[in-house]
């Protein structure tokens, strides 16, 4: 083994220490009065399917309140046919983005004391809110959870290697580490001590935004994964989708990690990125040199992949096709410098709407 390859091995290494912790839930039950509120923008498809498990909850929530976001779709329609409240948002004022604005107008349309996050493409299991209550009770602040990625085509697979650096860079299931948008329940006097859904109101990761938010104000956030309790399809509607969703995440990826975290997350990827191509390139020059591969690039390249798989086995049901790693890696880069691309210029596209990819990034 020459000094590069010992220290991809050292890389290797360094992952083990900053994998993300993937608690799931505990299995308590609390009791509590909640307001749902799920901003939707285009979701008649997600919709039936949340709004359906709703109403199976072990704990049935006080209120449900749909904000339907300029939707084109039959969003309203869908929701309303549910007797569920649905409001159609206001215009968006310019010093906002679209989900905060529709927060804001679900926690100023409802009353109960608990709040409930929820993303429209999301699938609550029917003791989801009872287990969240349990956890806010013991450690108040905010709780939010890391749905597990459920996938069905191939192409929602390649998300894999975002899922694993975002929940790295998030210090996924670490005392107060970053929290996770699709579902997050707080206590509403606690949303009003840190200034209301206003003080976040121009940040593209509202998630991370309002995490940061709780932690300056001396507010504990804890971060579960879904595992069997939340679920999701992320991008179901083609490659595009998928590309255009993390694209708009990655514009602002960076806030909340720290320099050291983000040093650690780097020099990890980096290796990850080395080793996942070096038994292909090496397999490839074999048929151009007749040097075969040696055994380490074997052990590297497989090493690698086996750490990726025991990394996110719980993050999603990414299973044997996490055999093409080397072509997910690929596949982010692109991505992250098509983002950085995109922020220079200033915008980022997503559904049907152009976004300052510069917010959220001071």
């Amino acid at each position: 083994m020459d000094f590069y390859g010992f220290t991809l091995l050292l890389r290797w290494i360094l992952g083990w220490f900053i994998q993300p912790q993937l608690k799931a839930l505990p299995h308590d039950s609390a009791w509590a009065e909640i307001a749902v509120i799920i901003p939707a923008r285009n979701e008649e498809n997600s919709l039936p399917i949340l709004l359906t498990s709703l109403q199976t909850s072990t704990l049935q929530p006080k209120e449900i309140i749909v904000i339907d976001d300029h939707s084109t779709d039959n969003t309203f329609q869908i929701a309303t046919s549910f007797g569920v409240k649905v409001i159609k948002s206001k215009e968006l004022p310019l010093v906002w983005t679209g989900k905060t604005f529709a927060l804001s107008q679900g926690v100023e349309n409802t009353t109960s004391p608990v709040l409930l996050f929820l993303d429209a493409d999301t699938k609550p299991s029917q003791d989801l809110i009872t287990k969240l209550v349990a956890v806010l009770n013991k450690n108040g602040g905010l709780v939010s959870v890391q749905p597990f990625h459920f996938m069905q085509s191939l192409y929602e697979r390649f998300a894999s290697v975002f899922n694993l650096v975002g929940a790295i860079g998030a210090r996924l299931g670490e005392t107060n580490g970053l929290a996770f948008g699709p579902v997050m329940m707080l206590k509403r006097q606690d949303l009003e001590r840190v200034g209301g859904i206003q003080n976040i109101k121009d940040q593209l990761l509202e998630d991370r935004a309002l995490g940061l938010l709780f932690q300056r104000n001396n507010l504990s956030v804890t971060t579960f994964i879904g595992e069997k309790d939340v679920s999701f399809q992320m991008y179901p509607d083609g490659i595009k989708s998928l590309t255009q969703g993390f694209t708009k995440n990655m514009a602002a990826g960076s806030i909340g990690i720290s320099k050291t975290r983000f040093l650690l997350l780097f020099t990890w990827f980096s290796g990850l990125a080395a080793a996942a191509w070096e038994l292909p390139f090496a397999l490839l020059a074999w048929t151009q040199t007749g040097v075969a591969a040696s055994l380490y690039q074997y052990c590297l390249t497989i090493g690698f992949g086996l750490q990726f798989w025991w990394f996110t086995r719980k993050l999603g049901n990414f299973n044997f096709y996490l055999i093409l790693y080397p072509l997910m890696v690929l596949y982010f880069l692109v991505v992250f410098f098509y983002s950085v691309t995109l922020t220079w210029k200033g915008k980022v596209h997503w559904k049907d709407r152009t976004i300052d990819a510069k917010k959220g990034l001071k």
